[in-house]
């Protein structure tokens, strides 16, 4: 949470100078980022850290489709539990139309994690001090996930600066009981974007 806060009191200087008299968001805009990012497992120990990217389309003036990428990196804690844990996602996204650059939204969408689980050092020790541990083969499978996400973008004409929630839900598909993949991941920085559709040509 503190983490949350930190990054909200960081980037609301930024969003408080949108004043562009022109809306650039609009039909037509293409935009895409990458950033490094984290997740915070809601089942258990630690942070999970990502590379993420996305490209994303306005098909309307308030509706954009998108596909991303979270290519996990590795985490720590004592509980951390996962070797490989990385996703695609598509989106449907919803825009909040406002009067300026700031473009708020909300997402829904379906996605598939590559997971395996990280095999502990002494695989013996582990499973008669905690019965609890699920013990594994190890192999990595394909589980299906789906996405709620919550951000803020403001552009200008070429470039924007975003942060994102995204709340993940699933479950590790394995030779073991249930492994949660249930995490809230949080991801800010800048993008690039350009505009495939002109005002005149949207009139027509």
């Amino acid at each position: 949470m503190k983490k949350i806060i930190a990054i909200l009191i960081l980037i609301t200087p930024l969003i408080s100078l949108a004043q562009d008299t022109e809306r650039v968001i609009r039909k037509g805009l293409a935009a895409g980022k990458g950033t490094l990012a984290m997740g915070m497992p809601t089942d258990y120990e630690g942070t999970n850290m990502y590379v993420s990217g996305n490209l994303q389309y306005y098909v309307e003036n308030n509706i954009s489709l998108r596909g991303e990428i979270w290519f996990f990196l590795g985490s720590d804690g004592d509980k951390n539990l996962f070797k490989q844990n990385s996703t695609l996602f598509t989106n449907f996204n919803y825009h909040i139309t406002t009067k300026n650059n700031i473009d708020p939204y909300i997402g829904i969408g379906p996605g598939f994690s590559w997971t395996q689980l990280k095999e502990p050092e002494n695989p013996i020790i582990m499973i008669v001090v905690d019965n609890n541990r699920p013990t594994s083969s190890y192999s990595a499978s394909l589980s299906p996930v789906a996405s709620i996400t919550a951000g803020i973008n403001y552009y200008t004409k070429w470039a924007h600066l975003f942060i994102e929630a995204k709340y993940v839900h699933g479950i590790h598909l394995s030779d073991v009981p249930v492994v949660s993949l249930n995490e809230l991941r949080i991801a800010f920085g800048f993008g690039w974007n350009i505009n495939f559709k002109n005002k005149k040509n949207l009139k027509k």
